[in-house]
C-alpha cells in the first residue's frame, strides 16, 4: 500500500512540474549595447544564451523576469531595456532601479 501512494505521489508531481517548465514562453532581455560574442549567463535562477542585443531564457522559472535577475543581467552586459515574455515584464520603474547610474 505504500508503495502504491509512493508512486501516485511521484507521478503527481512529474506531472505538475513537467506540465509547468514546459508550457513557459521563453523569457527575453534587450540589452542597450551589442555584445560580441555568444555568452551564457545564469540570472534569476535560470540560464540565458546570449548575443547580439539579447538574451534568451528558454526554460525560465518564476525568478526569471524579477529585478534581481535584471540586476545580474545588468552587472554583466550593461543597460537593460526590457525583460520580459509574451505575457508580461519587468515595469519602467523596476527597469530604472536595475540599471541604476547606467541610465
Amino acid at each position: 500500500m505504500r508503495l502504491a501512494t509512493a508512486l501516485a505521489t511521484a507521478l503527481m508531481l512529474a506531472t505538475l512540474t513537467g506540465g509547468s517548465a514546459s508550457g513557459a514562453e521563453p523569457v527575453v532581455a534587450k540589452l542597450r549595447a551589442a555584445i560580441e560574442k555568444k555568452v551564457k549567463f545564469v540570472a534569476g535562477g535560470t540560464i540565458f544564451q546570449c548575443e547580439g542585443t539579447q538574451c534568451v531564457a528558454a526554460l525560465p522559472n518564476y525568478r526569471t523576469i524579477t529585478l534581481e535577475a535584471c540586476k545580474q543581467l545588468s552587472r554583466r552586459f550593461g543597460a537593460i531595456e526590457s525583460l520580459g515574455d509574451a505575457r508580461r515584464s519587468l515595469s519602467a520603474e523596476k527597469l530604472a532601479t536595475c540599471n541604476g547610474s547606467r541610465a
